[in-house]
């Protein structure tokens, strides 16, 4: 295995409406930005009768690649007893799961998919209400690149946004707690040319802007 690692839980979407998957309630393909022309979106998943007011945010890479699958299905009984159990786990003790993809590489580098999960928790942030959620109980999670986009929200979410483009920019993007699986942590000496991880392929010189090691503090979230 690479010093990168490799992440397979990929999650996707399915049409931009509220749809009931017992217990469980779908609200698919909410866009929370737009880049050349393509949307930015997550998913939201809740159980009918619950009653927690906190959220996970999943980040769906590996790679920095963000992959389609129908959302329904990661909450499903089918895979209650494999790996992807513990999400349906999750949503059954309450807790509001959001997914998160950002623009894929080979199009879009590491500092491209940092800015857009950025983006995404001011969204998820800003539209809390509407779910039910406490701005304040937002916790995040993600494997490999997935925890690697996870612990710069962890260390770095609450840097104001560069361009305040909306209401949803003035946010911040802070979370509450991190849950980061074997993610790289300093991208020096691993960015350049990679026909493995094209995401890597960016200037060197941005390595240490995009490496969570330099932002630990203690006033990061647990």
């Amino acid at each position: 295995m690479s010093r990168i690692g490799w992440m397979g839980l990929f999650i996707c979407v399915v049409g931009v409406q509220a749809v009931a998957a017992d217990p469980f309630v779908v609200t698919s393909d909410v866009i929370y930005g737009r880049k050349d022309g393509m949307a930015l979106t997550y998913d939201v998943i809740q159980h009918r009768e619950s009653d927690n007011n906190a959220a996970v945010v999943f980040m769906v890479s590996g790679g920095w690649v963000s992959r389609w699958h129908p959302p329904e299905e990661i909450v499903s009984e089918a895979l209650a007893e494999t790996i992807y159990g513990h999400f349906r786990i999750l949503v059954e003790k309450g807790y509001t799961l959001y997914l998160v993809r950002h623009g894929s590489s080979p199009r879009f580098k590491v500092p491209d998919a940092v800015d857009d999960v950025r983006r995404a928790l001011r969204h998820i942030r800003h539209q809390a209400a509407d779910f039910g959620v406490d701005p304040e109980r937002i916790g995040v999670m993600g494997g490999s690149a997935g925890g690697h986009l996870s612990l710069m929200l962890g260390t770095t979410g609450d840097q104001a946004a560069g361009r305040v483009r909306d209401e949803v920019d003035k946010q911040s993007a802070a979370v509450a707690a991190v849950v980061a699986y074997f993610p790289p942590v300093d991208l020096r000496g691993v960015v350049g040319p990679s026909i493995q991880y094209p995401a890597l392929n960016f200037d060197p010189e941005q390595a240490p802007s995009v490496s969570p090691i330099d932002f630990v503090s203690s006033d990061d979230a647990p």
